[in-house]
């Protein structure tokens, strides 16, 4: 019998083709079976027609893939369940960076923290509460692997079901690469430790050889911001808070209460968009529609490299014991001392038969941890929220947002939190 393996939000085609794409890869899972799941029948069916291509050009029956539109039946004696969703589509996406807008908080991309994250959070948190429930009762074996922001408070909302769940995110094991190439060394030389919080997380140690990358780093700063304008918000952490953010510089931006507190200075001197999740998101989305239609009518090839992404390597890494160092978002419970212990936390997990095992990193140095520990607090409000149906918690989460309380003040920042509730309404039904 072979490994099961569940996609829930299966019609993501060209990510979650990848993914299985990565399974196959592994002789270990050359057996595996393949359920999508996904409440669009349109892209259901455009996912699992690509999925299917992808096994035919390894020669595998096209029958190991199997679709479903209930997520209790797809994950029922699952082996491992992924979790790839987006709750409310495009048209949430824009409201919650354009209603902040008319406020004067400008995010760019407003999926990990802030307005938008929490009102993505009341979109997705009850959704996924329910599928931890559901795989608890059905596959108590399987572990999840989450994709879906904001990755903290998802995954934190997961584990309060199901314990054997981590968050994955792209951002640690990719970032240093382009610091690799601004210092002429090949990324395979570089040694580092990161940790914190998703998305507000540093490499503790940058290192090629014993010797720290830092000065280096910033001695080219000049030459770099000449080219990398937009890496502004990067160097200025660095400089004043002591690490490297391994998040993109989009992001950054919108995390603290420095850089955004004008759509002038967001976009000028920090030189990141306004909303520029949304938009990019959006056209891309398009392209690979097309790309995955042309893929599917085999007027594109199907890619055969092996993606950066972890969530297949882990499978392979429990499957055959090979084991394997991934980083991971679980529950802290003291594997960072000076964060909050029932924070979900960004931390090195060893990955074998075992299953996934957090590595203690200890204490941040403490302007890091104090950067953090806002968004600690709203994560834990949040999830509260969720866990009691009551608004007042997501009012002061979002109260204690950095960047919202940077801007406003908190008579207006109520009246903000009442029209996204306006726009959110059909989510927060049963709420008090």
């Amino acid at each position: 019998m072979g490994t099961k393996v569940a996609f829930i939000g299966g019609g993501s085609a060209k990510f979650v083709s990848g993914l299985v794409r990565d399974l196959y890869a592994h002789p270990a899972l050359e057996d595996a079976e393949i359920r999508l799941m996904d409440i669009a029948p349109d892209r259901m069916d455009r996912s699992c027609r690509l999925v299917r291509k992808v096994l035919e050009t390894k020669g595998l029956p096209a029958g190991r893939v199997t679709c479903h539109s209930d997520s209790r039946e797809a994950v029922a004696g699952a082996d491992f369940v992924f979790v790839t969703i987006m709750v409310g589509g495009f048209k949430h996406y824009e409201t919650d960076g354009a209603i902040p807008c008319k406020y004067g908080v400008f995010p760019t991309v407003g999926d990990t923290i802030g307005p938008g994250a929490i009102f993505r959070m009341v979109r997705t948190g009850p959704v996924l509460e329910g599928l931890a429930r559901d795989v608890a009762e059905t596959a108590p074996g399987a572990w999840i692997l989450n994709y879906t922001n904001p990755m903290a408070m998802v995954t934190g909302a997961i584990l309060s079901g199901h314990p054997r769940a981590v968050g994955l995110c792209h951002s640690i094991q990719g970032s240093y690469h382009q610091l690799a190439g601004f210092l002429g060394i090949p990324a395979e030389e570089i040694d580092y430790t990161a940790g914190g919080l998703n998305h507000v997380d540093f490499y503790l140690t940058l290192t090629h050889r014993g010797r720290d990358l830092y000065p280096d780093l910033l001695a080219k700063k000049g030459d770099i911001l000449a080219k990398h304008p937009e890496l502004r918000v990067k160097f200025e952490l660095l400089e004043h808070l002591g690490g490297w953010p391994a998040e993109g510089e989009h992001h950054q931006t919108e995390y603290y209460p420095w850089f955004r507190k004008t759509r002038e200075m967001g976009e000028g001197l920090y030189a990141t968009q306004t909303m520029w999740g949304y938009h990019f998101d959006r056209k891309v989305n398009g392209e690979l529609d097309q790309i995955v239609e042309d893929q599917i009518a085999g007027r594109k090839p199907i890619e055969a490299a092996i993606s950066k992404e972890y969530g297949a390597r882990m499978v392979n890494a429990q499957v055959s014991d090979q084991p394997l160092l991934v980083y991971g978002n679980v529950q802290n419970g003291g594997l960072i001392d000076n964060l909050p212990a029932e924070a979900v936390v960004e931390v090195p997990c060893l990955v074998d038969r075992q299953g996934v095992r957090p590595c203690r990193v200890g204490a941040l140095p403490r302007a890091l941890a104090a950067a953090m520990a806002p968004h600690a607090a709203v994560h834990g409000m949040t999830l509260e929220g969720l866990r009691l149906r009551d608004r007042r918690l997501l009012l002061q989460a979002l109260q204690a947002d950095p960047l919202t309380g940077a801007i406003l003040t908190l008579p207006r920042i109520r009246e903000m939190f009442g029209e996204m509730c306006a726009a959110n309404e059909e989510y927060l039904k049963g709420w008090k």
